[in-house]
């Protein structure tokens, strides 16, 4: 599979959206700064630390409003 994560510590190889390695536990320090919200109004990509479409203001999160 392309685009997974291996990890550093115990060298297994995880899927590209984890956040921790699933079998030691290890964070992957990266997953925040290469990580993007779309928009599920406009398609946006936005910084994943945004609460709103920095396009339309849309709530990036659920459960989120206005």
């Amino acid at each position: 599979m392309s685009g997974n994560l291996i990890c550093k510590n115990c060298g297994t190889e995880n899927v590209a959206q984890s956040a921790w390695c699933e079998k030691c536990l290890t964070p992957f320090q990266t997953y925040q700064e290469e990580k993007t919200l779309q928009c599920p109004h406009c398609f946006h990509p936005n910084d994943y630390n945004l609460d709103h479409c920095e396009v339309c203001h849309e709530p990036l999160k659920p459960g989120q409003s206005e």
